[in-house]
Formats: structure tokens, C-alpha cells, sequence
């Protein structure tokens, strides 16, 4: 992971190690392992978020890209988009992670929603029950047929496994493929 340090109006790329302000080596050490959760945007407008759960601390603070540090470790409306998140301690030492925002349609947005909360640990996580795994974006788009043919049609058998999708819950995907079953749906 590169660490990027501000000099005055510069930045500096350094490599994998300890970031490092001035001579002093106050910042040697100074490595976050830094987790966050993320929110998609989602329908065309800017909001979504993220929000640092470790580390966390009164003396710690947060910033996205070149904004502002802020003492809340949580972001909202934010843009679909690439983001750097700092973590700076007292001393002005940082540690970086970056992450992307995507943006989700609403039909996309309900699809991911119903995957995330029938199909795992078959198809999630990993797992590739009958050949499908669906951990990426790009797999759920390029499994649409087979999640209409398995959920919604019941063919050969329904899916999940531990009962069918509720009629609503069908209609969602019904939507889906019918717009277009694209990410931006």
C-alpha cells in the first residue's frame, strides 16, 4: 500500500512502510488497519456513504480524498466515484485505504438486496453451489437469467433452497430483467 504524505502544497508517494512528516521520525509505526463499511449510490443521486469502524478514537481523524479532516469517522452523500480514506492520528501521522462508490440503479440496488439476503452461503462468500458464484456485480449481471429461471420461473426447482421469494420479492427481479438488467437499472 503506498502512503501519501502532504508537504506543504505537495504530496509525496511513499512505498509500503511507515509514513514519515519530517526528520523527526515521529511517524514511524503509524499503521491502521483500516475497515470501513460502504453504501452504494444509488438512482442517479449522491448518496452514498461510508462509514470507519476501526480505527477509532477521540484523538483520530478522518478525511476523504483532500477534504477536511473530521473528528466522525462517517461519510454520507457522497458520489458514485474513487475515494482515499485517511486515518490521521495527534501527531499528524496518516495511513490510507482506497475504495470505490458505485452507482446502483433502484431496480439493481433491490436485486442486490435480495441476493445478499437469500443466497448465502450457496452462492455468496465464495460458495458456488451449481457453478455460480455471485460476490461481484459483474457475476449477479452476468447470472440474470439464471436468477429469473431459478426464482422466479422455479425451474427445474425454486430458489433459495429454504422456501421461495415472496411474490414482491419476484416482482423485483421481474423488473429487473424487463429494464434492462444492467447495474444502472
Amino acid at each position: 500500500m503506498k502512503r501519501l504524505i502532504a508537504f506543504g502544497l505537495g504530496i509525496l508517494a511513499l512505498g509500503a512502510g511507515c509514513s514519515k512528516q519530517d526528520n523527526n521520525d515521529r511517524c514511524v509505526g503509524t499503521n491502521y488497519d483500516i475497515q470501513f463499511t460502504k453504501n452504494p449510490a444509488i438512482g442517479g443521486v449522491n448518496n452514498g456513504s461510508i462509514a470507519i469502524f476501526y480505527p477509532r478514537g477521540d484523538t483520530l481523524r478522518y478525511q476523504l480524498n483532500n477534504g477536511a479532516p473530521q473528528a466522525n469517522p462517517n461519510f454520507t452523500g457522497l458520489a458514485p466515484g474513487n475515494y482515499v480514506i485517511w486515518v490521521i492520528n495527534k501527531k499528524g501521522c496518516s495511513d490510507t485505504t482506497s475504495t470505490t462508490i458505485e452507482a446502483y440503479g433502484p431496480k439493481y440496488a433491490a436485486i442486490k438486496q435480495i441476493i445478499s439476503g437469500y443466497c448465502g452461503p450457496c452462492h455468496l462468500n465464495g460458495g458456488a453451489s451449481g457453478g455460480k458464484n455471485l460476490d461481484t456485480d459483474a457475476s449477479i449481471v452476468a447470472s440474470w437469467d439464471r436468477i429469473r429461471i431459478r426464482c422466479v420461473n422455479g425451474a427445474p426447482t425454486f430458489m433459495p433452497q429454504n422456501g421461495q421469494l415472496t411474490a414482491i420479492d419476484k416482482q423485483k427481479i421481474t423488473d429487473w430483467v424487463n429494464a434492462g438488467h444492467r447495474i444502472t437499472d
